[in-house]
């Protein structure tokens, strides 16, 4: 009876293991649609404490785009992440991308504050089966303010993919700059992009007004790169038309 008892018990664990791991699979969503339907933004958002770690959602999808392996470090006076909104994002010419909302900024008296953002971008696998790939990224600011003698800027690398980067900024420092927007060009276009954003601002220890950007939004261009084997069958059947035409 004792045996019995002992094998009765080890079912019942299994079973409660099995029932627990049904559980939580059940209720995690592997990513979430934030494809906008109608404007620039999604209709709905994610925090972005919820898409660190894939707790509880692995990553996005914008469009022909997924966006994951989240990361975020503030330090400073930059919002904890459970303060900062993920936005499916499209840019004027229909490029897709993402969006993230917060207060990022960095108040009077103190040291600076910086943010940084991590993610990885792919294309939707049956766009990458059409030899889609990514061309093009670009980075906007907005919503950005800065007292005298401060400074607020974003800026962006793709390592270990392309050496390019972007940045944007409005600065009041050594007679001040703004540029808000930024692009670049990947050549060859690529398959993967490993984003990394580094928010700085910095206000005048002795100002007034803080340094801060309420949205950072990111989009990227697909373009389509032809299969070797299809660029060999293309150039075949051009010399097979050359040399019927020449033979009529």
């Amino acid at each position: 009876m004792r045996l019995q008892g002992n094998h009765l018990g080890k079912a019942f664990g299994v079973a409660l293991l099995l029932a627990t791991a049904m559980a939580v699979t059940t209720t995690r969503a592997a990513f979430i649609n934030l494809t906008p339907t109608n404007g620039a933004n999604s209709s709905t958002s994610i925090k972005l404490s919820d898409l660190i770690s894939g707790n509880p959602t692995d990553g996005i999808i914008v469009g022909d785009k997924t966006m994951s392996g989240f990361v975020y470090s503030p330090i400073g006076d930059m919002p904890p992440a459970s303060d900062v909104n993920v936005l499916g994002f499209k840019d004027p010419d229909g490029n897709w991308g993402l969006s993230f909302h917060g207060t990022f900024l960095d108040l009077p008296g103190g040291g600076i504050s910086d943010a940084m953002i991590r993610f990885v971008v792919n294309i939707d696998p049956t766009a990458l089966r059409q030899g889609f790939r990514i061309s093009d990224a670009h980075m906007y600011l907005n919503g950005v303010g800065v007292g005298p003698n401060s400074l607020f800027s974003v800026d962006e690398s793709f390592a270990p993919d392309s050496n390019q980067t972007l940045s944007v900024y409005q600065s009041t420092i050594n007679g001040g700059a703004t540029k808000l927007s930024d692009a670049t060009i990947f050549s060859p276009p690529l398959t993967t992009l490993h984003v990394t954003k580094d928010i700085l601002a910095i206000a005048a220890a002795n100002g007034a007004l803080p340094a801060r950007a309420t949205v950072i939004d990111q989009s990227f261009s697909q373009t389509i790169v032809p299969e070797p084997t299809s660029l060999v069958l293309s150039l075949v059947g051009l010399i097979g038309l050359v040399a019927y035409r020449r033979n009529r």
